[in-house]
Parts: structure tokens; C-alpha cells; sequence
């Protein structure tokens, strides 16, 4: 039975820093992949929201570990859902928080490394966001790939996964490896100070939501349905004001708050411009002007 080579590389918790026996501090892997290929990836979120979210994080990791060291069926959702996921597909665990690095500039620790054969296995990130961010993953994991069958030369890796697990909804996804070539370039770019180009980078927008506003969802939702709801409200409210207006034959209501003012009804003459621009083209053409107009957004509730 292959047994896994153990990094001489320390990780220190506290300060999230990776020193190897010489002294060297090494780079972490998220911080390369923030830099070359995900800038930006959580601007706008604000700290107190980045703090509880990493604490929660904290917290799963922690239960999940319990359900793999001990056996321990913790109360919480994600541990269940966690221990429900190994048992479905039949996860064999080997290590937690298993280190790699190649020594001289790069370390990290994979979050889960379960066992598949003699000599082959499966890594797996577990991921607590309000989304799942399949690439970052993606890349994430294969570059832990690379390093993990660097260090330990005969050990092959056959699956990579995501462990997605929020609240009750726990998934297990599959993500296709990135060749150990490009991982290689990624990696020297990193180290001479230069922009890696990623060639699995999309040709269109993403039009995702992004993480910020993914996270207010059910907010924004609830939003709009109060505003249709007391907009239809305030409808019935005027409707029945003027409607008894009318009837005591005033035109004008004043309370301590609000006040009521009826207009009667009248008619207006609207210029024909359809009827105007058939009959007279050119004409209409020369009295055309162009007013800037300013832009909006569309909110649409599924």
C-alpha cells in the first residue's frame, strides 16, 4: 500500500504562512490564483461579511473532520450532508489538511485526500459559498494535482471534486483536471512577476451573478414582491379616495400627514408623430434631435 510522503514544510495557522526547515517562507496557492487568474474575485464584499463567512468555513471544515478522524455524527446539516456524500460514493479517507509543495516557492494544504487504490487517489476542496465556483476550483485542485504527484513520486490522482456544502444542500462535483503543463506555466509566470494568460478563459461575459449580490437574492426578492404588492395597494387606495371624492363632490383633502388633491378629467392633444412621419418623411427626418438618455437595469424575480 503506497503511503504518502509528509511535506517538511510547516504551515502556521495563525498567521497563514508556509516555512520551510531552511527558513523560507512559501507562497500559498489561493493567493497565485487571486493574482493571475481571479482578480477581484470578492471586491465589493464588505469585511464583516468576508469574517463570518471564513468563520463558517472554519466551522464546517472542523465538523467535517470530526465525521473522518472520530466517526462523530455532528448535529449540524453539513456534516450530515458531508457524511451522507462519503457514504454515496464511497470515499475512502486518507488525510485532511494534506500539505504539498514543490520547496521552493509554493505550499498549500487539500483540504481532503481519500484513497481510491494501491497507489491512486482522489483530492477533494470542500466549498461552504453561497455558490459554487466550478473554474476557481477547477484550477485550484489541479494545481494541487501537480504538486501532489511531484511530491510523491508513483502516486497517481484519478479524481478531482468538489465537496459543496451549504446548510442542507450538499453536492459532490466532479472537475476536469487542467494539463500539469499549463499548471507549470501558470506557475513560473507567477514567480517571474509576470500576467499568466489563461487559455480557458471565456470569450463572453459571464453573466453569473456575482457572489455580492448572489448572497441578497432572497432580499432582493422579497423586495420586489413588497414593492408590487404595496404599489398595487397604494392603486386600490387612490382608486377608492377619488371614487368617494367624486361622490361629496370635493376636490381637495388635507390631514395631519398626507393630503388628497382630485383633478378632474380632462382632454389633451397629442401630436400624430407616426401619422406625421408617413406622410411627410423628410420633413419629420429634418426635426428629428437626439436626447441622451440614461440607462437602467431590468430586475426580473424567477
Amino acid at each position: 500500500m503506497y503511503k504518502l510522503k509528509k511535506s517538511d514544510v510547516v504551515f502556521y495557522p495563525a498567521t497563514h504562512t508556509y516555512i520551510t526547515p531552511a527558513g523560507r517562507m512559501l507562497d500559498g496557492i489561493t493567493g497565485m490564483l487571486s493574482r493571475q487568474l481571479f482578480p477581484g474575485k470578492y471586491d465589493g464584499i464588505d469585511e464583516e461579511t468576508m469574517r463570518n463567512a471564513a468563520e463558517r468555513g472554519s466551522f464546517i471544515h472542523s465538523v467535517c473532520e470530526l465525521v473522518d478522524s472520530l466517526g462523530v455524527e455532528h448535529e449540524s446539516p453539513e456534516a450530515i450532508g458531508y457524511k451522507e456524500l462519503k457514504e454515496t460514493y464511497a470515499l475512502k479517507h486518507e488525510e485532511s489538511e494534506y500539505l504539498v509543495s514543490d520547496n521552493e516557492h509554493f505550499a498549500s494544504c487539500i483540504d481532503k485526500v481519500y484513497r481510491d487504490g494501491e497507489s491512486t487517489f482522489t483530492l477533494a476542496d470542500i466549498k461552504t459559498t453561497y455558490k459554487l465556483d466550478k473554474e476557481y476550483v477547477r484550477w485550484q485542485l489541479s494545481v494541487y494535482a501537480y504538486l501532489f504527484e511531484r511530491q510523491n513520486p508513483g502516486a497517481k490522482v484519478l479524481h478531482l471534486y468538489a465537496i459543496w456544502l451549504r446548510g442542507e444542500r450538499h453536492e459532490l462535483v466532479e472537475v476536469e483536471r487542467i494539463p500539469d503543463g499549463v499548471v507549470v506555466s501558470l506557475m513560473e509566470h507567477e514567480v517571474n512577476g509576470e500576467q499568466f494568460a489563461n487559455p480557458y478563459a471565456l470569450s463572453f461575459t459571464d453573466t453569473s451573478l456575482p457572489e455580492k449580490y448572489a448572497a441578497m437574492e432572497d432580499a432582493i426578492a422579497e423586495i420586489d414582491r413588497q414593492y408590487k404588492y404595496w404599489s398595487e395597494k397604494k392603486k386600490e387606495l387612490s382608486d377608492g379616495v377619488k371614487f368617494e371624492m367624486q361622490n361629496a363632490g370635493v376636490s381637495k383633502w388635507v390631514g395631519d400627514r398626507v393630503s388628497f388633491t382630485r383633478k378632474e378629467d380632462s382632454e389633451r392633444e397629442d401630436f400624430d408623430k407616426k401619422r406625421f412621419a408617413s406622410d411627410h418623411p423628410d420633413l419629420y427626418k429634418a426635426y428629428l434631435i437626439k436626447t441622451k438618455v440614461s440607462g437602467s437595469v431590468i430586475l426580473k424575480v424567477k
